[in-house]
Formats: C-alpha cells, structure tokens, sequence
C-alpha cells in the first residue's frame, strides 16, 4: 500500500479551505478565535488586525504544512517499502519545513505580541501555546482516527 497525499484535502479552521490549517467542529471556538479571547484583545482594534495577520500566516503556511504532509506520508511509504536508506534526506527535509513552519508562527505572533498591552502580555506564553499547529494541515477524514486503515492508494 501507498499512502498518497497529492489529492488530499487541505482543510482549514479560519474558513479558507486552502490554507492549510485545522477544520474543526461547529460548536468549538477557531484557534485564532482562541488566541483572540486568550490574549483578552480589543474587539474594535487589536481582534481585526490580529485577524489579518492570521489569514496572512495561514496562506504563507499552506504550502509549507501541504510539503510537511506529504513528507510525512513518503516517510510512511519508505518504511512500508523497506527502504531505510532513503529516510534520512526525507527526515531532513520534514525538519527543515517544519522548522519553516515554527518560523511563520513565531513571526505573526510576534507580529500580534507588538500591538498588546502591557496587562494582555501576561497571556502571552499561553496564546503562544495556542499558535502551536495552527496552520499544519489535517489529515484525510474518513478512515478514522490515528492508525486507522485507509482503502486505494497506488
């Protein structure tokens, strides 16, 4: 079995479905919705700017969180196909994604950490937690949860 992830939906928890971030259920808060409440940010001023810079960080990072994906499935199918002595420059390739993908979110919070006050900088390394995957792409649905079987392939 290959693992593919060339047709694979990128879905996303900021309403743009090409971004590349989480989609998540109806009655759960969006994380930027999350970091907005967390950082207790002014509705009229600081929430619509920090929205922005969110939208702008997740169409940066959907390219960059599609190639982590894919990565990870190659990864996948290499062990599958019993060659270990193609993984390293995968590995290599998945950090220095993932690395650029650590880089983006970094970058919009500092970006938003700039327009706090000092009373919201006390959340913070919370908020920051919450940036944390933002923008990875999620997987396939429909074969369940991690470990799953999943049909087709190539």
């Amino acid at each position: 079995m290959i693992v593919g992830a060339q047709n694979a939906p990128i879905q996303s928890g900021m309403g743009n479905e090409d971004t590349g971030a989480p989609k998540l259920g109806l009655g759960e808060p969006l994380p930027g919705e999350k970091l907005i409440d967390k950082l207790k940010l002014d509705g009229k001023t600081q929430a619509p700017e920090a929205r922005l810079l969110l939208m702008d960080a997740s169409r940066e990072a959907g390219p960059v969180g599609q190639k982590m994906l894919e990565l990870r499935q190659r990864l996948i199918n290499l062990e599958l196909q019993k060659k270990p002595e193609e993984i390293t420059p995968v590995v290599e390739a998945y950090a220095a994604a993932a690395a650029e993908m650590a880089a983006i979110e970094a970058r919009v919070f500092a970006k938003i950490y700039a327009t706090l006050k000092p009373n919201q900088q006390a959340n913070a390394p919370q908020a920051f937690a919450i940036m944390s995957g933002m923008f990875q792409p999620s997987p396939p649905r429909g074969g369940g949860g991690r470990g799953a079987q999943r049909g087709g392939g190539q």
